[in-house]
């Protein structure tokens, strides 16, 4: 398939990372995109991102081979209803959400079955924005594709060449397997960052020691804890059965680490860190 035009809805890190891996890929490839601040579509035609040097129309996205969603998932279902109806048969809509259920349920409700196929780079940082957005951000990551029941097997296949043209692994999985697995590898590790990092901070004492001495592995498991809030609450909401389980299973967990650390369970307490 011959890449003519592509539309993004949002242009922070992910967006702004697969359009710049785009760019250096297809130099006469036309990109739009739109963003809920202009001066993000103004530093990216800057950047010679994007062919528009202001916030798109909806009906600029017409004609576009991919529309990539790129905004929190309750933005990516508004423009869902705004785009039926409004983007050619041949169009293909994807998102970039690490949650698939809710937008896969919009999707089966408004018809737009054909037209969609789920998306989620399993790549990113705790920056977020335009700014911080790389053309190798993608690289040797995967790339969670969820078709829905009606998406074409062939349109599925050039998605997925274009998902591995970005240097990312395409990965078919059901929607809901998608949910239930980045509960534990992705969600529930952001929640215990941020949960430690609260914790040291009252249990710190008042010179802050705590907070002084910590170290590298401190610092590797607590990074993500600066991520951007408002997409975590998103998360937690939009998947909240999940997280909620596996959130159960992990606290599990801890208490048998607590019970073997209160009886002093050297054989038992190998075995957990061995294991």
């Amino acid at each position: 398939m011959r890449l003519q035009k592509i539309g993004f809805i949002g242009l922070g890190l992910i967006g702004g990372s697969i359009a710049k891996r785009l760019r250096i890929l297809h130099k006469d490839l036309v990109i739009i995109a739109t963003a809920g601040h202009a001066a993000t579509i103004e530093a990216a035609y800057k950047e010679g991102l994007t062919d528009n040097a202001s916030p798109c129309e909806l009906s600029d996205f017409y004609d576009c081979d991919y529309i990539f969603l790129c905004t929190p998932v309750q933005k990516n279902m508004e423009y869902l209803r705004l785009l039926k109806g409004h983007v050619c048969d041949r169009c293909i809509i994807t998102d970039v959400g690490s949650v698939k259920t809710d937008i896969h349920r919009e999707v089966t409700a408004l018809g737009m079955e054909a037209q969609f196929i789920g998306g989620h780079p399993m790549a990113g940082s705790e920056k977020t924005g335009l700014a911080n957005a790389r053309e190798f951000l993608l690289e040797n990551a995967y790339y969670i594709l969820t078709p829905t029941a009606q998406t074409d097997p062939a349109a599925l296949k050039d998605f997925k060449e274009l998902v591995a043209s970005l240097g990312a692994i395409p990965m078919v999985l059901d929607y809901e397997q998608h949910d239930y697995a980045t509960a534990a590898i992705s969600h529930l590790p952001h929640i215990i960052a941020y949960s430690l990092v609260n914790l040291v901070k009252s249990c710190d004492d008042c010179e802050g020691t705590m907070k002084t001495i910590a170290a590298g592995g401190f610092k590797d498991i607590t990074r993500i804890a600066s991520s951007s809030p408002t997409m975590w609450e998103h998360i937690c909401a939009q998947n909240q059965s999940n997280i909620s389980q596996i959130l159960g299973n992990y606290i599990e967990t801890l208490n048998e680490a607590k019970k073997l650390v209160d009886a002093v369970d050297s054989q038992g307490i190998y075995d957990m860190f061995d294991h």
